[in-house]
């Protein structure tokens, strides 16, 4: 039975170990990377670092002026193909004429468009027939027809600007950069110069044509991201 009352004595030990358990602060002496200390000499190590802070103030500005001179060329090279592209575009009758039609019909939609608006606020107008006094009902009825025309000309414009809003925000996500800029220039100069040969194959707008191109040209460039950023490559 000594084993066992041993084994006790020990097991109770233990047990008043772990409760009894406090924390003590030791001292523990810790060195410092490049400490200059009295006896001995960091020259060569001042020098080191400035020898190592100019090379990189040299690059950086190096760096800098590459940058400037990147964006300056960027922006020459855009802005010779833009103009190029629009003098051709100027020139090309299939290209022009299609360009007219398509903001004419666009002309014509916004004004077949206020048309309805005035109908419906007149509509809404009529509501003051009823009313004895012509004076009074003149004065409701265009009251009732300004409110309506606010009204249609408020929601309409909401409803623009929020469409403009979440596809400027996700062509600034997905496509915000120089490749969607050279995508829209060639595929311009393309319907430009090519544009007889286009409308034989299709019967289509250039405009619209290059719009549908842009929007499949984002859908992939959509697709392509979230499927790299699903797979960590972002």
């Amino acid at each position: 039975m000594a084993w066992k009352f041993k084994y006790e004595k020990a097991e109770q030990e233990k047990l008043y170990a772990q409760t009894h358990q406090k924390t003590v602060d030791v001292a523990v002496e810790k060195k410092v990377p490049y400490e200059k200390c009295e006896k001995c000499d960091r020259t060569a190590y001042q020098k080191a670092k400035e020898k190592c802070d100019n090379r990189k103030s040299q690059l950086e500005k190096k760096y800098k002026n590459m940058t400037v001179a990147y964006e300056s060329t960027l922006f020459l090279l855009a802005w010779y193909s833009i103009t190029t592209t629009l003098f051709a575009a100027i020139l090309s009758p299939v290209f022009l004429n299609d360009f007219i039609t398509f903001f004419g019909a666009i002309g014509k939609g916004t004004r077949s468009l206020f048309r309805e608006f005035v109908t419906g606020a007149d509509s809404f107008g009529q509501l003051s027939s009823g009313i004895p006094n012509s004076i009074l009902s003149g004065i409701m009825y265009w009251l009732i027809a300004s409110v309506v025309m606010g009204i249609l000309f408020v929601i309409t414009g909401l409803l623009i600007i929020g469409i403009g809003y979440q596809i400027g925000k996700i062509y600034r996500k997905y496509c915000w950069d120089i490749i969607s800029i050279m995508v829209a220039i060639m595929s311009t100069a393309i319907a430009i110069y090519f544009g007889d040969w286009i409308k034989s194959i299709i019967s289509i707008n250039l405009i619209t044509l290059l719009l549908l191109v842009h929007v499949v040209y984002i859908g992939i460039r959509c697709y392509v991201k979230d499927w790299m950023e699903e797979r960590g490559y972002y």
